[in-house]
């Protein structure tokens, strides 16, 4: 585990500068304090993987009340090694005795960085033994055997280490589904990130994915955490990952490689410990074929591939999650309990759910809320406003005919030529579907 940004209270000004010059040249941000009192402040508003101390400061009650696990070093001369062996007794992590070299200085950050990754492994295993699975409430009904199969698939990829990519329709529940695979797997109590790949403006979506330093850009006032950081340990969802500009894919493609990147405005690599899931309600073969997505991003993310059928290919769940929404709403509302009558049974299964489950629990959220009795029928469902009107054949020729001829300006000839018919054929046509008599008189 890399030391990232120490703080430094030492009045030496000679040694102060040894220190900025090493740890800079480590890659690890110095902050400076010039008293106590300053170094307090500092300590009460960040966290620091390593504090440097002069002797006639004691801070480590501060820093252990903070966080037990940041290393404090003594700043001490020879005179006072007695003083600064105290502070190791009560915790302090070493001493270094003033003047030292850099020879030293090294040496002793290399043993610090050593002692974290300890620390930080440890940490998790204990986490791992004693943490109790985060109460996360989701629920996926399925009742068809489509469903059941993939539930069954599940089970099978939540304890392996691979990548997976979910695809379906929108509304189908592949986060649902992702969801699941991180709940049921040994990182069930590390986070569960979320990254909405078509909501991020694209010149902000490498800072979210990676992270920031300071001054990266305009506007970036302190560091940031990107999404990869912050899942550290758990799950990363991807979700519409085709959304992702191709000049990132390079960058993204080479963190999941590597699992390791830099920060925007960043020389130093972060690594991470992170499983990917992708989401996409698109074609990605054809993106591939159109230059949109990189082939090779493609093949890492999908190492285990998830398909979610829509609703109108899986009936059987139909009425088992409308009445789920039923329930839930009517309980989130405090509304009495709900049923369906078996007129508004056989609207909902008769009905193609172009939304699929997102759809239908809007429906029924709707329904809740706008209907007081307790036997839904088929008025209260209201589902044809939903319906996009169907056009007939006959429907469709006329619009076309019509736009036509509005673009040529009624140009008969014209607009036969345009349609491939004959001037005698199109007068027919404009004679069946009663388009203007005077032009085709």
């Amino acid at each position: 585990m890399a030391i990232e940004k120490a703080l430094i209270i030492e009045k030496d000004s000679s040694v102060r500068f040894l220190l900025e010059q090493t740890l800079q040249r480590k890659n690890i941000l110095p902050f400076f304090a010039a008293d106590d009192m300053d170094a307090r402040a500092h300590i009460d508003v960040q966290q620091f993987d390593l504090i440097l101390c002069s002797d006639d400061i004691d801070l480590l009650q501060d820093v252990k009340s903070k966080t037990e696990h940041t290393p404090v070093v003594i700043l001490t001369s020879f005179a006072r090694m007695q003083k600064a062996l105290s502070f190791v007794r009560r915790g302090a992590f070493s001493y270094l005795i003033k003047p030292f070299s850099t020879d030293s200085l090294e040496t002793l950050l290399e043993k610090i960085e050593e002692h974290m990754d300890i620390m930080q492994e440890n940490l998790y295993l204990r986490e791992e033994v004693s943490c109790k699975p985060k109460d996360k409430k989701y629920q996926i009904i399925a009742e068809s055997s489509i469903m059941k199969s993939v539930l069954g698939d599940v089970e099978k990829i939540a304890k392996s280490h691979a990548s997976v990519f979910i695809t379906g329709e929108s509304g189908t529940g592949k986060e649902a589904i992702a969801q699941a695979i991180h709940y049921q797997s040994y990182r069930k109590t590390c986070p569960f990130i979320k990254v909405n790949c078509a909501a991020i403006p694209e010149a902000l979506i490498e800072s979210e994915f990676f992270g920031h330093e300071k001054g990266a850009f305009t506007g970036a006032l302190m560091r940031r955490t990107g999404r990869f950081e912050l899942a550290h340990r758990g799950t990363l969802l991807l979700d519409e990952v085709s959304e992702i500009p191709i000049n990132l894919q390079a960058k993204l493609l080479r963190a999941i490689q590597e699992m390791e990147f830099e920060r925007v405005g960043g020389v130093k690599s972060v690594q991470v410990d992170v499983r990917l899931i992708a989401t996409s309600n698109k074609n990605l073969q054809e993106a591939i074929d159109n230059k949109l997505f990189r082939e090779d991003l493609f093949y890492r993310l999908n190492v285990i591939p998830i398909h979610l059928s829509p609703l109108r290919e899986r009936k059987e769940d139909i009425l088992p999650l409308a009445y789920y929404f039923l329930d839930r709403f009517s309980e989130e509302n405090k509304k009495p309990r709900k049923t369906f009558s078996k007129e508004a049974e056989s609207q909902l299964l008769s009905y193609a759910w172009p939304g699929n489950i997102r759809e239908l629990a809007n429906v029924m959220e709707r329904t809740v809320i706008m209907h007081t009795h307790t036997t839904i029928t088929p008025h209260d469902v209201r589902l044809d406003f939903l319906r996009p009107p169907i056009m007939t054949l006959e429907d469709i020729e006329k619009k076309h005919i019509l736009n036509t001829l509005l673009i040529y300006q009624d140009d008969l000839d014209k607009t036969a030529e345009v349609l491939g018919i004959t001037p005698p054929d199109l007068r027919i046509k404009l004679r069946q579907h009663r388009i203007a008599r005077e032009l085709v008189s």
